[in-house]
């Protein structure tokens, strides 16, 4: 059984570093999308809706267990995937503009699958992988949905990462800045001369940032 607690305090958890990315404005994908009536699920994660979340996994969670089970998987493996779905849309929903053009569950289906594809191919299980390479995308609006969401999923791990890499300085500046905390009250917090510093350190924390991350997403394609 899927234990949604977890599910929903996992994307409650991404909310504050989205916060820090919208706040240095860093690049994302704004796609210009007619909207799907499915979109209302799309809303309920971002505002952490519990009806409509335990609604998402009780005409979801099933079908997704039965189907990586089926496919050499667990129930555990169906679990750790299903959350990594929903995590990797709601990062997409977060970053704004994010309109739905296919339906939530067949969107949400198809990041298992590829999830537990990759997975499977990262254990060289290649029989399995190649069975279902050719079921990857049925739709081209999921195809579309599905590879943008995977994408910004994949942007956002690389920013986490990069992020850690700065000094404790800069991510103690940028995690005030993002809660709202005027620039005075940061550089008496930082034990910095005055707000200005605050700003100009914050600049270069942010070129560093977006070096860090440029470098690192050249290295996977992006």
């Amino acid at each position: 059984m899927y234990c949604k607690v977890l599910i929903i305090n996992r994307l409650k958890s991404e909310l504050f570093f989205v916060k820090i990315l919208n706040s240095v404005h860093l690049p994302y994908l704004s796609p210009d999308m007619k909207t799907h009536a499915d979109q209302r699920y799309i809303q309920a994660l971002l505002e952490n809706d519990t009806r409509l979340i335990q609604e998402i996994y009780r005409d979801n969670a099933g079908q997704v267990s039965r189907w990586i089970q089926k496919n050499s998987g667990s129930v555990a493996d169906a679990q750790d995937i299903f959350q990594e779905a929903l995590t990797a849309i709601y990062i997409k929903a977060a970053k704004g503009n994010f309109k739905l053009t296919a339906p939530f569950g067949a969107l949400l289906m198809q990041i298992c699958k590829n999830k537990w594809i990759d997975r499977l191919r990262k254990k060289s299980r290649s029989p399995e992988v190649r069975i279902e390479e050719d079921m990857r995308y049925e739709d081209t609006a999921v195809r579309n949905l599905t590879e943008e969401t995977e994408t910004a999923y994949l942007r956002e791990q690389i920013l986490e990462q990069t992020f850690e890499k700065l000094s404790d300085l800069c991510r103690r500046i940028l995690q005030l800045l993002a809660e709202g905390i005027a620039a005075a009250e940061v550089a008496t917090r930082a034990d910095m001369s005055n707000a200005n510093t605050v700003y100009r350190r914050k600049k270069a924390c942010t070129d560093r940032w977006r070096e860090l991350y440029r470098t690192a997403a050249e290295r996977t394609g992006l």
